[in-house]
């Protein structure tokens, strides 16, 4: 019977508390307060870390089983990448982990041999000949319906003077300026323009050396690098469609977006970037099936005097003193 299961050393399940209190850091209410003491999902802070990281360690045993059940084993390039992540990231983590007894070896067993396993998993369910396999008609569809492809100018409603301060425009000011992209909208509107041709004439009245237009194609439900009035701005619009409006802020700033065709993207985005759009389509589907896999995993001995001893206040001072100096 080769369904043996891995036998992990303790050190796997200590980088997992760290792990998770880290996560916990990120979760409590209140970030600035010690993370123990407070409630996450109505469950007391060191309760749902040690949770979370008996979940994660149960995780590593779960990948190992599909690994053997779908007969997959890492190629030599993947053993490869494994080493280099572990190198890497055993650079930035070492002091704190070894303090607490994690060894190297532990350290890869939950970190990149987990995260590329974990990989190779999801892409041998969901890839081309799967049990979960996708296809393209599929994924197209997911790409042309949760994806916008857009491009836009950005208009400073602030100056800077000789010095380099900067300072608020008035009223009036703002009014000027912005009505150079209000024109641009609306000979965009009636055909007189393209996005193109409005960048190259804003380039020119500000007498800029860079190409001012800025494209991008984002899962805006889901990315948090534009803001929300960015979004409103954008979503109500048609392919082809331009409009302008204000992003407020410290300094604000306007803007002229247009939405773009997002079919012309899909050809593009399937052939290179086909393994990223299926896990941003699948990639929660599989998470949620490996914890609730993990969380009811059977026929696997825990050393429970081995993880009672070890308690997650232990990370306390790792996670504390490193949002304290970030905050400085």
């Amino acid at each position: 019977d080769d369904s043996q299961d891995l036998t992990l050393p303790i050190g796997v399940y200590i980088y997992e508390l760290y792990a998770a209190y880290g996560s916990a850091s990120n979760s409590v209410p209140d970030t600035a307060k010690p993370v123990i003491g407070q409630k996450i999902d109505g469950k007391d802070a060191e309760t749902w870390i040690r949770d979370k990281a008996l979940d994660n360690t149960k995780s590593i045993l779960v990948i190992d089983r599909k690994m053997k059940e779908l007969k997959l084993s890492l190629t030599k390039d993947e053993n490869k990448s494994v080493e280099s992540l572990t190198s890497s990231g055993w650079q930035q983590m070492q002091s704190t982990l070894e303090g607490h007894g994690v060894a190297k070896a532990s350290f890869q067993t939950a970190y990149a041999d987990y995260y590329t396993k974990y990989a190779k998993v999801f892409n041998a369910l969901y890839g081309k000949d799967g049990s979960k396999a996708v296809s393209d008609t599929e994924l197209k569809d997911y790409f042309e319906k949760n994806y916008t492809d857009f491009s836009y100018l950005v208009l400073p409603l602030y100056k800077t003077d000789s010095k380099g301060s900067t300072a608020v425009m008035t009223d009036a000011e703002k009014k000027t300026a912005e009505k150079e992209f209000d024109d641009y909208a609306a000979k965009i509107k009636s055909g007189d323009m393209t996005l193109r041709q409005a960048a190259d004439a804003y380039k020119k009245s500000t007498k800029a050396t860079e190409d001012p237009l800025q494209s991008d194609t984002a899962a805006l439900g889901s990315d948090s690098n534009y803001p929300d009035n960015f979004k409103k701005l954008l979503e109500p619009l048609k392919t082809g469609e331009a409009a302008t409006g204000e992003l407020s802020g410290t300094y604000s700033l306007y803007l002229l977006v247009q939405k773009n065709d997002i079919t012309k993207k899909t050809d593009d985005e399937l052939k290179n970037s086909r393994s990223s759009l299926l896990s941003a389509m699948k990639g929660k589907e599989f998470a949620d099936a490996v914890e609730k896999e993990a969380q009811s995993l059977t026929g696997v001995t825990l050393n429970d005097k081995a993880i009672e001893s070890y308690s997650p206040s232990l990370f306390a001072d790792a996670f504390t003193s490193s949002s304290e100096a970030a905050s400085e």
